[in-house]
C-alpha cells in the first residue's frame, strides 16, 4: 500500500531524484512541445498544462512560443519550485489539484504529458493511465478540465509504453529501479503497482510505492465522451491524442 495519504505528499518525498531521473533522456520533452506548437494555429496561444511537474515540457515550449500564455498547475510545491527556477518569469504556475481546481479562466489547450492522465499503448489496445482511485473520480477530474477549455478547445493526451520493471544508471552514482506487480482486474480496469527505488552503493536512498490504473480503451472512449470530449485524431507526431470539447 501506498503509505501516503495523497499524491502531492508522495511525489515530495523525492522531488529532486524525480527531476534527475526526468532529465535522463526517457522522455521526448522536445518532441512533445513541437506537436503543441503545430497544435497553436489559429489562435489557440493559451494552453494549460495538468501536472506542470519540474517543467521540462514547458522549458521547451517556451523556447518555441514564448508569446504562448502559459499555465502549469500541479499539486506538489517542491515540483513548483524546479520548474519556476526553470522558466524564470514566464507563465503562471499554480499549485492545485486538478480535480477540484477553479482558475476562473478557459484556455486553448489543455495537455496531460505524465502527470495525471496519459495514452498508454498495450499490445494493440490504447489504454487511459491514471493516477485515480476509481472511475467516477477520473470523470469529475476531466469533466472539470472541459471547464477550463473554450469551445472547440482542445485535450491533448501523450502517447507512452507500458510500465514494465527496469533499471538505470543515473549521473553521480544513483541507479533507479521500478518494479511492476499486477494487483488486479475486471473487464474495465487493470491495477499495478509500481515499486521505485533510488539507491547508490547498494544502499537505498529513496524507497516509495504507487498504485496505477489503466482503463481499457472501450471504456476510456465511452468516459472521455461523458465528460464532454470528443476523438480528434493521432497527431502527425504520434505524440498525442487529441480530443476536442464538445
Amino acid at each position: 500500500m501506498n503509505k501516503y495519504t495523497n499524491i502531492a505528499d508522495y511525489y515530495d518525498s523525492f522531488t529532486d531524484y524525480y527531476d534527475l531521473l526526468m532529465t535522463q533522456g526517457n522522455y521526448d520533452y522536445q518532441g512533445m512541445a513541437n506537436a503543441v506548437y503545430s497544435l497553436m494555429k489559429n489562435n489557440r496561444k493559451k494552453i494549460l498544462e495538468l501536472g506542470v511537474g519540474t517543467g521540462l515540457f514547458a522549458e521547451k515550449l517556451l523556447a518555441l512560443a514564448p508569446e504562448a500564455k502559459f499555465t502549469g498547475v500541479d499539486i506538489t510545491s517542491s515540483m513548483l519550485n524546479i520548474a519556476r527556477k526553470r522558466l524564470g518569469e514566464w507563465g503562471k504556475l499554480i499549485e492545485a489539484d486538478i480535480y477540484n481546481m477553479n482558475l476562473q479562466e478557459t484556455f486553448d489547450i489543455a495537455v496531460s504529458n505524465r502527470g495525471v492522465w496519459v495514452i498508454s499503448k498495450r499490445g494493440d489496445r490504447t489504454d487511459l493511465r491514471n493516477h485515480t482511485k476509481d472511475i467516477d473520480e477520473d470523470i469529475k477530474g476531466l469533466i472539470n478540465v472541459a471547464k477550463h477549455l473554450r469551445q472547440d478547445g482542445l485535450f491533448l493526451l501523450s502517447v507512452q509504453g507500458e510500465h514494465k520493471s527496469h533499471q538505470q544508471n543515473l549521473p553521480t552514482g544513483i541507479v533507479y529501479s521500478q518494479e511492476i506487480k499486477k494487483i488486479a482486474e475486471n473487464d474495465e480496469i487493470e491495477s499495478i503497482q509500481k515499486s521505485y527505488f533510488f539507491k547508490k552503493d547498494g544502499e537505498i536512498l529513496v524507497q516509495q510505492t504507487l498504485n496505477l490504473n489503466y482503463i481499457k480503451q472501450w471504456k476510456k472512449e465511452e468516459i472521455m465522451e461523458q465528460a464532454g470530449f470528443n476523438f480528434v485524431s493521432v497527431d502527425e507526431s504520434q505524440k498525442f491524442h487529441v480530443y476536442r470539447k464538445k
